[in-house]
């Protein structure tokens, strides 16, 4: 019998979201910060992070943003949202199951790739205190503390980062 385990992993498909990608891509968005963000982050802050996004929310973002999901073994597992007006990575989040496979910085990349295409040299992100080693092997540099305000009460710690296109 041949030894498959040799093989490497398919590569994830990334692809432009659809209005009929929004329940998964709440379930990814959700799931990812509960799982990966909660040693970093307060019970409080991660149900206030969570308490602002719903499936409607991501149908919404599609009118001025440039929406991404990464397809891997059959399922969506990721998500990216970026300002294409700005060149900002505004989401960049990995199913638990997917992280380590490679789908973050395949996702990471289509997203800078659009933004190049629009004509940004930079792109620049708020990266999750949990992402920030992440982000530096993709060759973001550091740029200094920031806060992403989800609500009136809260206000989560970041770190701002950018990198340069090439």
């Amino acid at each position: 019998m041949e030894d498959l385990s040799a093989e490497p992993a398919p590569k994830p498909l990334v692809r432009p979201a659809t209005e009929a990608d929004a329940e998964e891509i709440f379930r990814v968005h959700s799931d990812s910060i509960l799982a990966l963000c909660s040693d970093r982050y307060s019970p409080d802050e991660i149900a206030a992070w969570i308490a602002v996004r719903s499936p409607a929310s991501y149908r919404v973002a599609l009118a001025s943003r440039a929406l991404f999901v990464a397809e891997w073994q059959g399922e969506i597992v990721a998500f990216g949202q970026l300002d294409p007006e700005k060149g900002e990575i505004e989401a960049c989040y990995v199913a638990p199951a997917a992280v380590g496979a490679g789908v973050g910085a395949a996702l990471l990349g289509r997203m800078e790739d659009e933004a190049l295409r629009r004509g940004h040299s930079f792109v620049r992100l708020n990266s999750t205190l949990n992402a920030e080693g992440f982000y530096a092997r993709c060759g973001y540099r550091w740029l200094g503390k920031a806060t992403h305000r989800l609500s009136g009460k809260v206000d989560l710690a970041c770190i701002r980062m950018e990198k340069e296109l090439a």
